[in-house]
């Protein structure tokens, strides 16, 4: 049986810089955003529990857009375990919200997010009509490629990564990879960079002490903001969070900060089961300014989908002939991703702060005390679009 080759790369930059005015959208929980955000917490902690180290960042999102892509050709028992994954109730429904949700990327500003789907077929197959078809739907790219030259398709398939990820992801596949037996390769990008509304001084940073998931305590380069920010308190989870709206609209960031210090795998343990979609939209104004210390972090990692997507119920896909893909059947090989995400406050000494998040204030005759949200522990992050999670990882070091 020919292979099929599945690769994720992504990359999550965010910067700051200074904004006018922050005027929150109303944002809307969507049946999509829900199933995204249950299978993303499950996949989030197959992935933190399998990993040595424990600082992991991942986008779900771009394995959920390539395995419903996949499963226009895939099989029958793939396909049911892949729908149950994605949350979805039959495959027709599957494919449509996906078709949607790339369509929808795809009119976005370019310069914010890049979402960007690419198959390469060995020039020894030819894709199946049908398969042709749902790749357009996708907005899929598509090659031919001779995999038999193992040096120069992995020169070509790292070129496409490199272009699509603005440099931060080169070599993301090696020659030793690739064999002639490769009919297709699967890919999907997902690039983010943002920019903060509400802008960090890196004057104000400073080495803090952060105590690690190995129980040591380290000095950490740690931002300081004091605004109003939207802010929620989540007995549940036994965990806050506080939202970090980007300037580009309809994008922020969610940092989740389990009450204890060694807290983090129980919250995680949590949303695998419940996800965190309800919990972020809690959120709302804190009604008194957030005293944040956040941590500058810049992470990557390798995440294996051989060993993870069992564990989550999706193992198909690995032994069972896909038919639909091209003209003759083929099974995945390897599946992985690699992904990296950079927070830190550059650009925000640029000017000065002019806005900030509007707060009933008309009755309040004591201020309120400051609320203290100091991220001196393992956590927990998200990259939201609307109700879509695009990133989510931990930091634990």
């Amino acid at each position: 049986m020919a292979k099929l080759f599945l690769l994720l790369g992504l990359a999550a930059v965010t910067m700051a810089v200074p904004y006018d005015s922050y005027f929150p959208p109303k944002y809307e929980k969507t049946p999509l955003g829900e199933s995204i955000d249950r299978s993303t917490m499950k996949l989030l902690k197959a992935a933190y529990d399998v990993a040595d180290d424990k600082n992991v960042v991942s986008s779900p999102l771009g394995l959920m857009m390539l395995l419903a892509l996949f499963n226009s050709g895939a099989g029958p028992e793939t396909k049911e375990e892949i729908i149950k994954f994605l949350g979805g109730t039959d495959f027709k429904q599957t494919s449509e919200s996906y078709e949607e949700l790339s369509n929808r990327f795809a009119s976005l500003n370019p310069e914010a997010l890049t979402v960007a789907n690419k198959i390469y077929v060995s020039n020894q197959f030819k894709l199946q009509d049908s398969f042709t078809r749902a790749a357009d739907k996708y907005r899929s790219e598509v090659d031919t490629l001779d995999f038999s030259k193992a040096d120069a398709a992995a020169a070509i398939i790292n070129k496409w990564a490199d272009e699509k990820t603005h440099g931060n992801i080169k070599e993301p596949v090696d020659a030793s990879m690739l064999s002639p037996d490769v009919a297709a390769a699967l890919f999907n990008v997902i690039y983010f960079k943002g920019h903060w509304h509400v802008p960090f001084k890196a004057a104000n940073t400073m080495d803090k002490d952060f105590h690690a998931s190995d129980g040591n305590v380290v000095k950490k380069p740690t931002m300081h903001l004091e605004r109003s920010l939207y802010y929620a308190e989540s007995p549940e989870l036994k965990a806050r969070l506080v939202e970090l709206p980007y300037k580009e609209q309809g994008f922020r960031m969610v940092v989740v900060l389990p009450d204890e210090v060694d807290g983090l795998p129980a919250v995680l343990e949590k949303a695998a089961t419940s996800g965190l979609l309800s919990d972020v939209f809690k959120l709302r104004p804190a009604g008194a300014q957030v005293h944040l210390d956040l941590p500058k972090f810049d992470i990557k990692s390798k995440l294996d989908f051989n060993v993870i997507l069992p564990k989550i119920g999706v193992s198909k896909l690995f032994n069972e002939a896909a038919t639909g893909i091209v003209n003759a059947p083929v099974k995945v090989s390897k599946a992985f991703q690699e992904a990296f995400i950079k927070v830190d406050e550059e650009g925000a000494e640029a000017g000065a702060f002019t806005g900030a998040i509007a707060v009933p204030t008309s009755l309040i005759i004591n201020p309120i005390p400051p609320i203290q949200f100091n991220v001196d522990r393992p956590f927990l992050y998200l990259i939201v679009y609307e109700d879509k999670i695009l990133f989510a990882g931990t930091n634990t070091k």
